[in-house]
């Protein structure tokens, strides 16, 4: 498609999944962008060809999801692309799923002209059973899980998208709502995604386009029916601080902040009990809440 973008941001990956992916996509976009954030550099190492379709960028050193991301953006729009897809490295893309994702952004602008990015239903491809996570949406403060829609092309309206898979319009980009390189990694679009709703803008999830993507560490562990996710003590620290200086932003919904805090307390307790490096998650998720709340942005401190 001559006025889609594709950027896969890299760091430290399965290399044979990152080829996979990056295979995959060279077939489906005009302009395809690898932004390493470190140890990406053998990709397509035995596939020339299509190794010379993407536009490689380093990153020297891992400078965050937010920086990778403005950077391919900054590409994307100097080629002239009018729509970029976001991936993280570890995501699966099947032959026609920009296309579906093009034919859903259509659909969605048709029906809302504020529509500013789709996203397909996403499962954790690494799952023997395939159960799509659901999108949420709130409604007069109340945020509920979405699993159907009663819209012909499968479309609901959603509070935020993950990055993997996100269709994006330029158009947000370029007035200036950029993704904010401080998160550095954890809610990096969960920010983006409610800046842009605070200025008038509209978000769809897609039920009918489906994509099988990494969700963490490890695949998640189930407790009392609910998924909690295996990170390192470094993510923790992340996940935790990041959650804190989101729900102090402005322009974070009042419901989401209630959301997002109860839940961080909740993660706090389930951590201690799932990690493998107890004493070390302790601190680090005791330092990330701190700092957040401190407002202390960018890598580890």
């Amino acid at each position: 498609m001559d006025t889609v973008a594709a950027i896969v941001v890299g760091y430290n990956p399965d290399i044979e999944v990152l080829d996979e992916l990056l295979t995959s996509l060279a077939a489906q976009v005009e302009f395809l962008v690898l932004v390493d954030n470190g140890g990406s550099e053998s990709f397509l190492a035995q596939a020339p060809e299509v190794r010379a379709r993407v536009n490689y960028v380093s990153l020297n050193g891992n400078q965050g999801l937010g920086a990778a991301l403005n950077t391919g953006f900054a590409m994307a729009i100097e080629a002239g692309m009018q729509y970029v897809v976001t991936f993280d490295q570890d995501s699966h893309a099947e032959p026609d799923l920009i296309a579906r994702l093009y034919q859903a952004m259509m659909s969605a602008k048709a029906k809302d002209a504020s529509c500013i990015a789709v996203s397909p239903a996403f499962f954790d491809r690494r799952d023997g059973k395939k159960i799509n996570f659901p999108f949420y949406s709130s409604v007069d403060g109340v945020i509920k899980p979405v699993f159907s829609s009663d819209d012909e092309h499968g479309l609901v309206k959603a509070d935020a998208l993950i990055t993997s898979g996100m269709f994006i319009s330029t158009r947000a980009w370029i007035e200036g709502i950029r993704y904010d390189e401080g998160m550095f990694v954890d809610f990096t679009d969960t920010e983006w995604c409610f800046r842009v709703r605070d200025q008038g803008y509209t978000l769809y999830g897609c039920l009918n386009v489906e994509m099988g993507h990494a969700l963490s560490d490890a695949p998640p562990v189930k407790i009392f029916g609910l998924s909690f996710f295996r990170y390192s003590p470094v993510r923790r620290y992340f996940f935790f601080r990041n959650t804190v200086a989101v729900c102090r932003m402005r322009h974070t919904p009042a419901c989401w902040r209630k959301r997002m805090f109860s839940a961080l307390i909740l993660r706090f307790f389930v951590n201690l009990l799932i990690d493998d490096s107890k004493l070390k998650s302790l601190r680090m998720m005791i330092r990330g809440a701190s700092h957040g709340w401190q407002k202390k942005l960018g890598g580890v401190r």
